[in-house]
C-alpha cells in the first residue's frame, strides 16, 4: 500500500448504510462497518442512510486522514484508523447542528499506539483538532451536517 494511504474503518449503529463519493459518483451504499484506504489529507464525503428512526433520512458528513499511523510492515489492515459515527450524532446533523470529531492517537505512556476511544464536547469557542493536539496525534476528522451535496461536485 502506498505511503500516502491509511486504512479506515467507518463503523456506526445498528443498520447504518455507508456510501462514499468517487470521481465516477457514489459507491453503492454498504451496512456499517466499512474498510477502505483513504488518501492522507484529502477530504472525503460519505453519504449515511439507515439511520434508526429517521427510515429515508441521509447525511452527507466529510472525513479526512490527517496523518498515517505507524505499523509493523504489512499489517496497516490490522490496525485502521476507527472513525464511529455515533447515532447521536447522526441525528444532531438531521435536526440541522454541525458535529466535528477529532480521532486521536493517545500520547498517554500506558496506552502507547492505541488510538483513544470514546469522546468528549469541547468548550464554546475551542477547536476540536486544537483540543485533540494536547491529547495526542490527530489522525482523522469527521464533520457531520445535513448538507446535501451539489449534483456532481467531488470534496
Amino acid at each position: 500500500m502506498p505511503s500516502t494511504m491509511q486504512p479506515v474503518e467507518i463503523t456506526g449503529p445498528e443498520g447504518m448504510l455507508v456510501a462514499i463519493e468517487t470521481a465516477e459518483g457514489w459507491s453503492p451504499l454498504s451496512r456499517a462497518p466499512l474498510r477502505l484506504a483513504l488518501a492522507v489529507n484529502r477530504p472525503y464525503r460519505l453519504r449515511v442512510g439507515g439511520i434508526v428512526g429517521h427510515e429515508g433520512a441521509e447525511v452527507f458528513p466529510s472525513i479526512r486522514v490527517l496523518a498515517r499511523l505507524a505499523t509493523p510492515p504489512g499489517t496497516a489492515w490490522r490496525f485502521p484508523v476507527e472513525i464511529a459515527i455515533d447515532g447521536d450524532d447522526l441525528r444532531a446533523a438531521l435536526e440541522g447542528c454541525h458535529v466535528r470529531r477529532v480521532v486521536y492517537a493517545s500520547c498517554e505512556s500506558d496506552q502507547a499506539n492505541v488510538v483513544a476511544a470514546g469522546w468528549f464536547d469541547v468548550k464554546p469557542g475551542d477547536d476540536a483538532l486544537e483540543v485533540a493536539r494536547t491529547l495526542g496525534d490527530p489522525v482523522a476528522e469527521v464533520v457531520i451536517g445535513n448538507r446535501l451535496p451539489a449534483p456532481g461536485s467531488v470534496p
